[in-house]
């Protein structure tokens, strides 16, 4: 007898994505869009946003919480 097992698989939405890279820091801290996209793109590799999409909900998020943006997702 085989026995399937139904896991839901747990899609995070893209502004969930954004708060939990944005957890580890507090207000008054200052975010990097470079390192906020990293991070998104680790917990999902699949997010099929755009990286200026992400700024956008990293910069609303960012704001919320009293923290500063620092854009450096664009430099090399």
């Amino acid at each position: 007898m085989n026995v399937v097992l139904n896991v839901p698989v747990i899609d995070m939405t893209t502004q969930e994505l954004v708060s939990s890279a944005l957890s580890k820091f507090r207000a008054g801290d200052t975010i990097s869009t470079r390192a906020a996209i990293e991070a998104i793109r680790r917990i999902s590799p699949a997010c099929e946003d755009s990286d200026d999409d992400l700024v956008e909900l990293i910069v609303m998020a960012a704001i919320g919480k009293t923290m500063g943006v620092v854009f450096d997702h664009r430099s090399h």
